[in-house]
């Protein structure tokens, strides 16, 4: 096998060795633990709590034991379908594939006439929605 090549005749670009990829692993369970992640839903923090998570309901910060964060990796499945409304337009998340969509939380919007920064509306999603499925990919 040629370097840069993977088995199955795609490109391999490998940023970090197995052992650096431990390291950050590590790193990340350290975070996860010691500082935790800010959750603005109460509902959220609600199932986390229910899932393990140590809660503090005053910062509204999740704290996630390393074993916590160890079994949800280990339940998680091998591959999701992101449905299309047809089936060409399906999409796998697997490992070893690389793909862009146009799913994710519009949190926040860059507002288009004002160039304010906004939380987003339903409006803004429907909008967002409608200029997806115009868009031939």
């Amino acid at each position: 096998m040629r370097a840069g090549k993977s088995r199955n005749g795609g490109l391999e670009f490998k940023v970090f060795t197995d052992d650096e990829m431990d390291e950050i692993h590590l790193a990340t369970l350290e975070v996860l633990e010691k500082t935790g992640l800010f959750f603005d839903d109460e509902e959220a923090l609600e199932v986390l709590d229910g899932g393990g998570a140590v809660i503090d309901k005053t910062s509204r910060v999740a704290k996630f034991p390393p074993h916590v964060v160890e079994d949800a990796i280990r339940s998680a499945p091998p591959k999701i379908l992101l449905a299309g409304r047809d089936s060409k337009n399906d999409f796998v998340m697997e490992k070893n594939r690389v793909g862009f969509t146009n799913f994710g939380e519009g949190v926040f919007i860059n507002d288009p006439y004002t160039g304010e920064l906004r939380e987003t509306t339903k409006a803004d999603v429907a909008a967002s929605a409608l200029i997806a499925d115009f868009l031939s990919e």
